[in-house]
């Protein structure tokens, strides 16, 4: 988004808001099962009769919404089951071992309401500019957002807390002979962390293409990233341990899409461990997505599946997040297994060798021993190096800009920045010729 937004602090975008035409919300409302007993216009009377105001498009979004899945629940037969005990026990033992900015519900929770409001007027305001394309699935990421809704870090920085409990896991994981052992030592270090890259709800800036970011960990260990690509987005690193006794490596990217009230970012790309001993264990990304990002309680969720896989020892472990098929559980809750595979065959059901189960904002279950507790562990400490690249995330001008809240230099940074990069990319393409990317996987890698 360019032009007038990109300039306006954070209270005149929220005041841009009221601009929105009302059609949006019967747009919105467009694509879903219609409800004969709902009528829009009949509302808005009878709240005027009743002299309060009448709903703007988000309340007859959410209105809309609330009603009709009431009637499409009756549709299916969905009645109001009550909980088992094992789901009543599953809930009980996940509250009594919960972050405190947990939502009630599942997931992570937004804590600070002013940046509820920001998110919510800049993404109104796309909508009124990309229309139904976005709300039927577009790719957030190809806007480029005005830098009052970022946080003063870039996306390298977010990433570099994948690290915050490897000190804790991964040297008794380098330690042990038992492959099934290194498993559930490897999944707790990486399930630890999910809370610490998580509740951020202002977007984190974008790296340039070739940026980096060095860390150095409390207990030794040194992060390299890099952002090695432009166009789709990718960034790369390397963490290695104290005496090398393990490495952990590779690559993500992402897309981000939108919802009815929702936004899903699918993860891509592998994380290796290495071991100074020749094994390995290779994990993907779960995928996440923004809950209530109009009206409710805004919330970051991980529905979907996890894996981690070692070929050399045949086993891997599956993990399944979201509560599925379960009754009055958060969401946070995971359930999975460690099983015998054939790698020739993933597709094939493996043989259980040992369950886990938990919640990713509290706790890891292997067979009822716990190997994770956030109330017991303390993430590591990190810190910049004495001596950095110039290409360091920490001394880019629009994020320093940003923190230091001069909003005027920052945004007119982070454009001269995206403009240099489109610059960029053009020489490139004139003597390499384009990288094509399907559309489905392209990434427009600003703000």
């Amino acid at each position: 988004m360019r032009g007038g937004v990109s300039t306006l602090d954070a209270d005149e975008i929220c005041k841009a808001v009221d601009a929105v035409d009302d059609q949006m919300a019967q747009m919105a409302l467009s694509e879903l099962p219609q409800d004969d007993e709902y009528d829009e216009e009949d509302d808005d009377e009878a709240l005027e009769a009743a002299g309060k105001k009448k709903r703007g498009w988000l309340g007859k979004v959410g209105k809309g919404l609330y009603r009709r899945a009431g009637s499409m629940a009756k549709a299916v037969g969905i009645s109001a089951e009550a909980p088992s005990k094992e789901d009543d026990d599953i809930r009980g033992m996940v509250m009594a071992c919960r972050a405190p900015y947990a939502a009630a519900n599942g997931g992570v929770a937004i804590q600070n309401p002013e940046h509820a409001k920001v998110c919510r007027s800049v993404l109104t305001i796309m909508i009124s500019q990309m229309g139904r394309n976005l709300l039927k699935g577009g790719n957030v990421m190809n806007v480029s957002f005005p830098i009052q809704c970022c946080q003063p870090k870039t996306i390298l920085e977010i990433g570099a807390a994948m690290g915050g409990f490897t000190h804790l896991f991964l040297p008794r994981a380098a330690a042990t002979t038992d492959p099934v052992e290194r498993m559930k030592n490897v999944v707790s270090a990486f399930v630890a962390a999910m809370t610490l890259t998580s509740g951020n709800f202002l977007k984190p800036l974008n790296p340039i293409l070739g940026e980096t970011l060095q860390v150095d960990y409390g207990d030794g260990s040194k992060l390299y990233m890099e952002q090695t690509c432009h166009h789709p987005p990718v960034s790369a690193f390397c963490l290695i341990s104290p005496g090398a006794d393990y490495t952990v490596t590779g690559h993500q990217t992402f897309n981000v899409g939108f919802g009815y009230n929702k936004m899903f970012i699918t993860n891509k790309g592998v994380r290796i461990v290495t071991f100074k001993d020749g094994g390995s264990i290779s994990l993907d990304f779960p995928p996440d997505r923004w809950c209530n990002v109009f009206w409710g309680e805004m919330v970051h969720e991980t529905i979907g599946t996890q894996s981690f896989w070692d070929e050399k020892n045949k086993i891997r472990c599956r993990l399944q997040f979201g509560a599925e098929n379960r009754k009055n559980v958060p969401s946070d809750w995971f359930e999975g297994v460690i099983e015998k595979y054939d790698p020739a065959k993933p597709d094939e059901e493996g043989q259980a060798i040992s369950n886990v189960e938990g919640s990713w904002v509290g706790f890891c279950d292997f067979d009822k021993v716990r190997y994770w507790d956030m109330r017991t562990t303390e993430k590591v400490a990190m810190s910049a190096p004495r001596n950095t690249l110039p290409s360091d995330s920490r001394k880019r001008a629009d994020r320093n800009f940003l923190e230091a809240k001069d909003i005027k230099k920052a945004q007119s940074e982070k454009v001269r920045m995206e403009e240099q990069q489109r610059h960029e990319r053009k020489l490139r393409e004139a003597v390499h010729g384009k990288n094509e990317v399907p559309a489905e996987e392209g990434l427009e890698a600003e703000g």
